[in-house]
């Protein structure tokens, strides 16, 4: 029994160890979601200094001038939405990497759009929600940033109509091919008996897509892919699926969904339908 004791606090020293590496490693805050933060902080200084703040370098010369090559920050990864404006320096997830950017804009949609952009590439503007942003800071002047406003905020929110001519749902019988069955224009799909198909028709060709579906009354989402390409050469980009839980196919259960296509995070479309 002595034995079992010794041996389990070291264990538990080592667990405790290891999560708080996770949590001052701005490396591997992508493996715990924020929103597990907010019921931790503001009980104590220490409590705070320990979930909120978190030092790392930027390397290259990816922020220079604003922040020389090799300073170390010091940012905060408790924040809210409010604390998002123009001018705060932001690190980010960006294809599974982590990058440093400062907000040039913030764009009024569902949810907010944060344009962000470095300083080696000011102008290339990056499309950034709350969810990808990691830390932030407000204690870096960045007067001698090289970014010059072009545009309004407003001005970045898409138009659908420049970029679709047709969106629709429809269904093919379960087992045919998109060869030789004719598409029925439909939103009330049968899992035993129809395929589920959506038919896009792009005016110009699409970067950066994402499709997902989203259950009406749970809010559960389900993503079908992320930067996805449309060709304007292919008309109409038809992609059919079976119901079922084999990979690759639409895992739902009876009930009511919304199917959404957006680009750049913002939602160009989206349709409402029922699964039997």
């Amino acid at each position: 029994m002595e034995i079992m004791r010794v041996v389990k606090k070291p264990t538990k020293y080592l667990l405790i160890l290891l999560f708080l590496l996770i949590l001052t490693s701005p490396f591997l805050l992508k493996l715990v979601p924020s929103k597990y933060f907010s019921a931790l902080v503001g009980k104590s200084s220490l409590t705070d200094k320990i979930f909120c703040n978190f030092s790392t370098k930027v390397s290259g010369q990816s922020m220079n001038p604003v922040v020389a090559p090799g300073t170390s920050i010091s940012l905060s990864r408790c924040f809210e939405k409010e604390d998002l404006v123009e001018g705060t320096l932001v690190l980010f997830n960006e294809d599974s990497g982590l990058r440093f950017g400062i907000i040039r804009h913030v764009v009024p949609l569902d949810p907010i759009v944060y344009k962000v952009s470095d300083e080696k590439a000011p102008g290339l503007l990056h499309d950034v929600v709350k969810e990808e942003i990691v830390g932030i800071t407000k204690d870096i002047d960045i007067n001698l940033s090289g970014y010059q406003p072009i545009k309004e905020a407003e001005s970045f929110i898409l138009d659908s109509s420049e970029f679709l001519t047709d969106f629709y749902l429809a269904r093919i019988p379960k087992g045919a091919g998109i060869e030789t069955a004719s598409l029925e224009k439909t939103t009330s799909f049968s899992r035993k008996e129809d395929k589920f198909c959506f038919v896009i028709i792009p005016k110009k060709n699409l970067m950066g897509v994402e499709l997902e579906i989203s259950n009406i009354k749970t809010g559960e989402k389900v993503s079908l892919g992320k930067g996805i390409v449309f060709s304007a050469a292919s008309k109409p980009n038809i992609n059919c699926s079976d119901f079922g839980s084999s990979r690759g196919m639409l895992n739902l259960d009876p009930g009511t969904y919304q199917y959404r296509f957006l680009m750049n995070h913002q939602m160009l479309a989206d349709i409402q339908f029922e699964v039997r």
